[in-house]
C-alpha cells in the first residue's frame, strides 16, 4: 500500500495543502515549527483516526477553523481508494470511498502506518498507560475483534467501577451483581489478554534480528509481557473484591497490564543507554512492519519523525537498507546534509516554511539548504 496524494484543509497550521508523494521515499526539510510533524501527524491520522502527539482531537483544527479534513488518494492492492477523515469540535467522521462509515473501528486498518518519533522513547520512559495504548493501538490496526472485545471490556469496566463506587458507602454490598460483572469483564479480558501475548511473540519474532541490524551486534532484545493477572482470572478478582470495593476501582485487568524491554536479560529502562533506548523501540517499531505484512500481505507507510538526524551514519545505513523495497516511507529532518540520499532510492524532497510545502524540482534542494 502507499499513499498518492494528501489535502488538507485548517488542520494544524495549514490553511490549504495538496502534494502528490513519492511511491517510495518522501522527505520534508523545514526549521523546527514549520509545519513537517503535521503532515506525518496528519497521515496518522488518516490511518488511525487519532494523533499521536495530542489526546483531544480539536487540538489539530487549525486556530479560527470549524474543523479540519484530511483527505487522500491512496493505492491498496493495485487499487485506488479515496479516504477522509474530518475532525470537528463535536467529533470525527471517516469515509470510504465518500462512503461515511457509522462506526470509526470499520474504517482502522484500510491504511495501516508505522511511525517512530523522537517522544517514542516514553514507551521505554514513559508510564504503563503510554506502553498499553501502543499494544492497543498497533494489534486494533489488523484486528477488529481485539476492537470489539477491547471495546467490550472498557465498557464492563466503567459499569464495574460505577458499582464499586456506590458500594464503597452503601451498607448491603450487591455482591450478585459483582460476580455478574466480574464474569462478564472475564470474558473479554481472556480474550485481550490473548491477543496481547501473541502479537508480542510474533513481534519478539523480528525484534532480536532488526536490532541486531541495526546494532550491528550480537545484543538479543525482547519485549516481555506483564499481565496483572496471572492464571485462575475468578480467583484473582475475587480475592481483591474488598480492595476493590475500598479504593471504589477494579485494581486488576487488562488496563493495569505493561510490558518491558530487555536486552542480553538486562531492564533496558534503567540499564541501556539513550542510544540502545533508542535503537530498542526503533526495532520494535520497524518489526511492526514484517507483523502486518504477515497478516494482510502488504507493507504499512512508514513515518520517521526527526529520527535519522538521531541515528549514527552506520545506523542510519543499517535502517535504510531495512526498508529498502519495502515500504513508503516519510521522513522529516530540519537539515538535508542529516540524511545520505546516496543510500535512498526514488525519492522526492520538499522544503517546508510557514504552512507552505514546496516539492524539489532537478534536484534543486541543494540551492535551499546552503
Amino acid at each position: 500500500m502507499f499513499i498518492k496524494t494528501l489535502n488538507l484543509v485548517s488542520f494544524r497550521n495549514y490553511e490549504q495543502l495538496n502534494s502528490e508523494f513519492s511511491n517510495h521515499t518522501n522527505i520534508f526539510i523545514g526549521k523546527n515549527a514549520q509545519g513537517k510533524t503535521s503532515i506525518l501527524e496528519s497521515l496518522y491520522i488518516l490511518g488511525l483516526t487519532k494523533s499521536h502527539k495530542v489526546n483531544k482531537d480539536r487540538d489539530v483544527v487549525k486556530i479560527g477553523a470549524q474543523y479540519a479534513k484530511i483527505s487522500s488518494l491512496i493505492n491498496l492492492n493495485g487499487k485506488d481508494i479515496e479516504l477522509d477523515i474530518v475532525i470537528s469540535k463535536i467529533g470525527k467522521k471517516a469515509k470510504y470511498n465518500q462512503i461515511e462509515l457509522e462506526k470509526l473501528s470499520e474504517y482502522i486498518g484500510i491504511l495501516n502506518v508505522v511511525m517512530f518519533a523522537p517522544e517514542d522513547l516514553d514507551l521505554i520512559k514513559g508510564n504503563p498507560q503510554i506502553r498499553r495504548k501502543f499494544l492497543d493501538l498497533e494489534i486494533g490496526q489488523i484486528s477488529k475483534s481485539y476492537l470489539y472485545s477491547l471495546q467490550n471490556y472498557k465498557k464492563v469496566l466503567k459499569q464495574r467501577n460505577d458499582l464499586l463506587k456506590s458500594m464503597q458507602n452503601s451498607k448491603e454490598k450487591d455482591m450478585l451483581l459483582l460476580d455478574i460483572l466480574t464474569d462478564q469483564l472475564i470474558s473479554y479480558l481472556e480474550e485481550v489478554v490473548k491477543d496481547r501475548r501473541e502479537f508480542l511473540f510474533k513481534i519478539n519474532k523480528y525484534t532480536n534480528e532488526i536490532y541486531m541490524k541495526l546494532s550491528n551486534s550480537n545484543d538479543n532484545l525482547v519485549v516481555k509481557y506483564l499481565p496483572s493477572v496471572k492464571s485462575n482470572y475468578k480467583k484473582e478478582f475475587v480475592s481483591k473484591y474488598k480492595y476493590d470495593i475500598i479504593t471504589g476501582t477494579t485494581n486488576i485487568g487488562a488496563h493495569r497490564d505493561d510490558i518491558e524491554f530487555y536486552l542480553n536479560d538486562n531492564y533496558v529502562k534503567t540499564h541501556g543507554s539513550q542510544g540502545e533506548m533508542r535503537t530498542s523501540v526503533l526495532s520494535v517499531k520497524l518489526a511492526l512492519i514484517d507483523f502486518i505484512f504477515d497478516y494482510k500481505n502488504d507493507y504499512p507507510v512508514l513515518l520517521l519523525d526527526d529520527v535519522l538526524s538521531e541515528l549514527d551514519e552506520e545506523r542510519q545505513n543499517n535502517l535504510i537498507e531495512y526498508i529498502q523495497n519495502k515500504t513508503q516511507t516519510f521522513i522529516t529532518s530540519t537539515e538535508i546534509k542529516s540524511i545520505n540520499l546516496t543510500k535512498i532510492k526514488d525519492y522526492k524532497i520538499f522544503k517546508i516554511e510557514n504552512g507552505l510545502i514546496k516539492e524539489s524540482e532537478d534536484n534543486d534542494w541543494n540551492l535551499w539548504f546552503k
